[in-house]
This record gives C-alpha cells, structure tokens and sequence, in this order.
C-alpha cells in the first residue's frame, strides 16, 4: 500500500482556492472560478460558501452554509495543496469575509487574497449586507486586491462618488474599480487605486449585447490566477482584463465561454 505522501498534487502547476457560492447555472461562483482557472493554468480547488437556486436569469433564495463547513475543508486542502491565491466571492456577511480571510492567512500566509465584494447578484438578489466599519478595515488591510464596481465601491466606502470611494479603500489595500457598468460609454475602463492614488487605467472597447451573467467572478478569478503564477498586481490586472474581455465577446448569451 503506497504511503499517502508518495508525490506532490499539482507539482508543476500554482493552485488558486476559490471560497464563494455554487451557481448551478455554472455562470457565476465557483464553477465559473474553477473554468477560470484551468483555462489560466493553475489548478483550481474550492470552498462554497452557500447554494445558491438560481439560473442566469433568475435568482430564488439562497441557503448559507455554517463556518465550519469551511473550517473542515480548508484545514484538508492545505494538507495536500500549497495555495499560492485565494479569490473570495458571495459572502453572507462581512463576519464571514473576515471569517474566510482569517483562515487563508491561517493556513496559506503567504498566498495573495482578492476579494470580489459581491454585494448583489447580477440576476436580481440584493444581499443587504451591513458595512461594518472595523470589520470592513480588519479585512481590506489583509488582502493584496478588492475588485467592486461603481456601486459596491460607493455602499463599501459610504460615499457617493465611486472614485472618491476607490480612492478612500485604497488607503488600506489595492482598489480595482470596474467600470463595465456605465452602459453609456464606448469604452469600458477599470481604475487601479494603491495607497489613496490613481496608479492605472485599463481600457478596453465596449462590446455590444455581451453582457455576462458572471463576469466580475471571472475577472476577479482571472487575476488571482496571474497573481498565483508569480505576476505583480498591474500585470495581473491587465491579464485578467483580457481573460474577461475574451469571455464576454465568446458568444450573445448570459453564460460566456471559457477559451485557452
């Protein structure tokens, strides 16, 4: 009976962990994560966080699963699987983001943390989460980025300017303001924020009718999985831009394809 250390899973490959929610429709969540990762080349584990009962359409309700659920997984993978990134999307709330950071840090210290803040669903579910300041703090100076659109920027930082808001997070960590929700503009432009500045832009043409049930996973998955393989944060970001600009022109449904 061969030793159960004989070999090293996933030698040659970075191994990102995904800790969010289960889309059915695989959309969105952690399916959507895992797609991203093996199409980014690093292997992809993951820890729900709820089910969710929704299509790409329609979101029903939503049913949370304890902390420790999480507690028993992430204590087996890290037995086996050297984490180089966890990305953190649907949380029920912020005690459980922090809950989920504190584990990384626990049993992957070294590995970088990107928060996808998801604060409502694309398909039509408000999670009314309540932005507690010292915890918002405690989890933002423990991550390497958070990636909000416009409003969650705004709900997160209590302003009602997005980028006076991206600015404020950025005192405490790396800031990706995602700019694919201004319908009216030809072009869509996400704003990398470090330390209270403007560091970055990156642009990219507004693709009409590709709208994707998901795409702020994928993005988010996107540049965990560069940040995994060893990139510094703008060239994460850039590459994770592209990997979701590819997504949203695969095809004219809500739910893209995942394209090497």
């Amino acid at each position: 009976m061969p030793a159960k250390n004989l070999y090293s899973i996933n030698s040659f490959k970075p191994v990102v962990l995904a800790i969010a929610g289960y889309d059915p429709s695989g959309g969105a969540g952690v399916l959507a994560d895992i797609k991203t990762f093996e199409c980014s080349g690093v292997y992809g584990v993951a820890i729900i966080t709820c089910n969710t009962h929704q299509n790409d359409i329609t979101f029903n309700s939503v049913t949370w699963l304890d902390k420790k659920e999480k507690e028993k997984n992430i204590s087996l993978l890290a037995k086996r699987f050297p984490v180089k990134a966890a990305k953190l999307g649907m949380h029920k709330n912020l005690d459980d983001v922090l809950h989920s950071v504190k584990l990384c840090k626990e049993y992957f210290p070294k590995a970088a943390i990107v928060w996808d803040p998801i604060l409502s669903a694309s398909s039509g579910f408000d999670l009314n989460i309540k932005i507690e300041r010292s915890r918002l703090t405690k989890i933002l100076s423990s991550l390497s980025l958070v990636t909000p659109n416009r409003d969650e920027a705004s709900k997160l930082a209590g302003l009602k300017d997005p980028e006076e808001a991206a600015m404020s997070l950025s005192q405490y960590c790396p800031v990706l303001l995602k700019g694919g929700h201004l319908a009216d503009k030809k072009s869509s432009i996400d704003y990398l924020f470090v330390n209270g500045k403007l560091t970055k832009q990156f642009s990219s043409s507004r693709i009409k009718g590709a709208e994707k049930h998901g795409s702020g996973c994928v993005l988010s998955a996107a540049i965990s999985a560069s940040l995994a393989k060893g990139s510094k944060l703008e060239n994460a970001v850039g590459s994770g831009k592209k990997y979701v600009t590819d997504f949203l022109k695969s095809n004219n449904t809500l739910t893209g394809y995942h394209l090497n």
